[in-house]
């Protein structure tokens, strides 16, 4: 009896161990978080501010399509003046240079006619080439005079409204025509097509400027 009793103290002590073992521990409890106050952002508080502001109301699109055809307005008026400006400014320099624009004008037209004539009497020639160059190079020296007398009629330049197409002509006439008018010779047709249609546009060009010039007051 003794013995059994022993056994099972024995026993029970070992099940009660092995059942705290098991047991785990009870878990803290977690402290309450204390809330902390809330803190305004800076871009709410701009627009909190931005809002608060008089005046500064949305536009509708009806406003905004008013401002920007009122601009747009403005602008083109500046535009228009600005350029009636230096229309007057052109012919007001040119007019005073009139003479010159015109024999300008005139010896742009008999070089160039001149050409035309050599080509219509030399061609077929078997020495066409050979004198048309020759004749090119007779006329250069009066060619550079004239452009001697257009930059002295403006020396800085962007004065006259016709200066640069002068300067173009003269060039054109002292160097690709006559080169154009070879290249008929030799069955190239284009080149010389270019260049009239260059030099008839600056001529019309000219022509009209001058014309206006005349009536102006």
């Amino acid at each position: 009896m003794k013995r059994t009793t022993i056994l099972l103290g024995a026993t029970a002590i070992i099940v009660a161990a092995a059942c705290s073992e098991q047991t785990p521990p009870p878990k803290a409890q977690p402290k309450p978080a204390t809330a902390q106050p809330a803190v305004p952002s800076r871009a709410a508080d701009a627009g909190r501010a931005t809002d608060a502001r008089p005046g500064d109301a949305h536009l509708g699109m009806m406003e905004k399509y008013a401002i920007w055809k009122a601009k747009k307005e403005a602008d083109e008026k500046l535009a228009t003046q600005l350029a009636a400006d230096e229309k007057a400014r052109l012919i007001k320099f040119d007019k005073g240079k009139l003479p010159k624009h015109l024999a300008l004008l005139a010896f742009e037209k008999n070089t160039r006619k001149t050409l035309d004539q050599a080509l219509e009497r030399l061609n077929g020639k078997l020495d066409a080439a050979d004198q048309l160059k020759k004749l090119a190079a007779s006329q250069r020296k009066a060619i550079e005079k004239q452009a001697a007398l257009l930059r002295a009629m403006d020396p800085k330049g962007g004065n006259s409204n016709v200066g640069t197409d002068h300067d173009v002509s003269l060039n054109l006439l002292a160097n690709d025509y006559p080169e154009a008018i070879v290249a008929f010779f030799q069955g190239e047709t284009k080149p010389l097509a270019d260049v009239r249609a260059e030099l008839d546009k600056r001529e019309k060009k000219i022509s009209s400027w001058l014309d206006e010039v005349k009536s102006s007051k």
